[in-house]
């Protein structure tokens, strides 16, 4: 496997593609010179056939670079995977929230990890003949698990560390411990998967991921927004320089799916399922036209829109676990989102 490597910042910082076999192929770590050492984030896919030559000779030829310290920006497998093996191969010390760290430990109990999940599956009104389907999505999700524990030698606890004079901040809603790495003196951001090019960063609500995550992501792009940075790194695709246009653009997608579950609402009372079912996905399709893992996906983000507007007090869940609008609203972003989260 070729693990391709491009120079940023002048030598400041070396972004490794590193190739993963799910959707959209490949994810990036970055090396970082700090000080009189660098340091590494995010770990690339769980795959013996990487780590050694591959990711292990690419990290050794950038110059003059002592690795210390990993990163982790959340916990996904394509960003924790190989976490372990440079801890063991390379001595590198693994730092991750402490709200990741929480969910990897629940996903190691594999009988109470899937019991979570069927609880929820059921709370969101899944009909039986696609119980079955999402189960196996869930199973995939656990047995991928199993190929990327980690055990963190430095765990993070609060919103905004430094740690080693790396600025680490708290940025929620993908994962509920995402961080994102601010290099201040450089006006950059590694923001792992919180903001993507052109993809929607996936926001849903399940057992690992539980709370109100859409309301951790609104307050997280606002939060990246406030730092005024001049570039994102971001786990996929390639560099954001319109870091507000981008961000602008991802709560506007958010703000425009919240009206949509809304206008399904006004026809009458559905469950989360139901819901999911009514709106439009990928490419206009048909929620019964995406495959098995895009209907988990578009479950479980209908679920976080749920739970956002219930949060808001527009919708509530009769004892038949249907949602139904108790106050009607106009549907703005003034109506929607919090005004400090709007931009200025």
């Amino acid at each position: 496997m070729i693990i391709g490597i491009n120079e940023k910042l002048n030598g400041l910082v070396y972004q490794l593609r590193i190739p993963m076999p799910m959707d959209p192929g490949y994810v990036f770590s970055y090396v970082i010179r700090v000080d009189n050492e660098c340091i590494m984030i995010d770990a690339g896919y769980p795959s013996n056939d990487l780590l050694e030559p591959p990711l292990v000779n690419r990290l050794r030829e950038i110059p003059n670079c002592r690795l210390g310290m990993l990163f982790i920006t959340h916990m996904h497998v394509d960003h924790i995977g190989l976490a372990n093996e440079l801890h063991n191969n390379l001595g590198l010390s693994v730092a991750m929230h402490r709200r990741d760290y929480e969910q990897v430990m629940k996903m190691n109990n594999r009988d109470f990890f899937m019991r979570d999940y069927e609880e929820l599956l059921v709370y969101y009104g899944v009909p039986d003949t696609d119980m079955e389907l999402l189960r196996s999505v869930i199973n995939g999700i656990s047995r991928r698990r199993r190929f990327s524990t980690v055990n963190p030698d430095v765990i993070i606890n609060g919103d905004e560390e430094r740690i080693d004079n790396i600025h680490v901040i708290l940025t929620p809603g993908h994962s509920p411990g995402h961080i994102s790495i601010i290099l201040n003196e450089h006006n950059v951001a590694f923001t792992g998967d919180l903001v993507l090019p052109t993809i929607t960063t996936h926001v849903g609500l399940t057992p690992i991921n539980p709370g109100n995550p859409l309301l951790d992501y609104f307050k997280s792009l606002a939060k990246i927004r406030s730092m005024r940075p001049n570039c994102l790194y971001p786990g996929h695709e390639g560099d954001i320089c319109n870091v507000n246009g981008r961000i602008n653009e991802l709560m506007d997608h958010r703000f425009s799916r919240l009206c949509e579950v809304l206008n399904i609402l006004r026809n009458g009372a559905l469950t989360i399922f139901e819901v999911a079912r009514a709106l439009r996905w990928m490419d206009n399709r048909d929620y019964l036209g995406l495959d098995p893992m895009n209907r988990y996906m578009a479950l479980t983000e209908t679920a976080a829109l749920v739970k956002y507007l219930d949060y808001l007090g527009i919708i509530k869940a009769g004892n038949d676990n249907k949602y139904e609008i108790v106050k009607d609203v106009i549907c703005n972003p003034q109506a929607l989102i919090p005004s400090d989260l709007i931009s200025p």
